[in-house]
């Protein structure tokens, strides 16, 4: 069975589903990226980390992901809702090239890059770093956002 149309399927649910307007929470900002770093940290192998060349490797993809996560951060949309006064965020259209690109070359990065190098293989493993960051970064400028907003400072839009 081809994987294509559902690959096509998951990037349409992840572009509506940015467009959305949702209610920033506070506490669910925080939540989340603790969740996935349970997640990231359960799936590797404690022996994983005992290489300096895992680790280095890690570290990159981890700032390559925040990187990514507060350019994502800075095209969200964050306003305060006129009748309801909830602040609410909406992705934007760069927010979302710009996270399929990512989903794009992390999948690709399993495709092409040889298993039988061990800076690939490191690589292949350490991809789960990128999202975290990613979350991360994207979480920590909404949570600025809805600060400002909140304070009674500049509304951003």
């Amino acid at each position: 069975m081809a994987m294509s149309p559902y690959i096509f399927i998951v990037f349409i649910l992840i572009i509506l589903s940015m467009y959305r307007e949702r209610t920033v929470k506070p506490v669910k900002l925080l939540i989340i990226p603790l969740l996935l770093l349970w997640g990231v940290s359960a799936s590797f192998q404690p022996s994983y980390f005992h290489s300096v060349l895992h680790v280095a490797i890690s570290g990159i993809l981890l700032l390559i992901g925040l990187a990514c996560g507060f350019g994502i951060g800075k095209m969200v949309n964050v306003r305060i809702h006129p009748e309801t006064g909830k602040v609410t965020s909406r992705g934007s259209l760069g927010s979302v090239i710009l996270i399929l690109v990512i989903l794009s070359l992390r999948m690709a990065a399993r495709i092409w890059l040889p298993e039988s190098n061990e800076i690939f293989i490191a690589i292949i493993h350490s991809m789960f770093f990128i999202p975290l960051g990613t979350i991360t970064a994207r979480n920590i400028m909404l949570y600025k956002a809805y600060r400002r907003l909140t304070a009674g400072k500049v509304s951003i839009q």
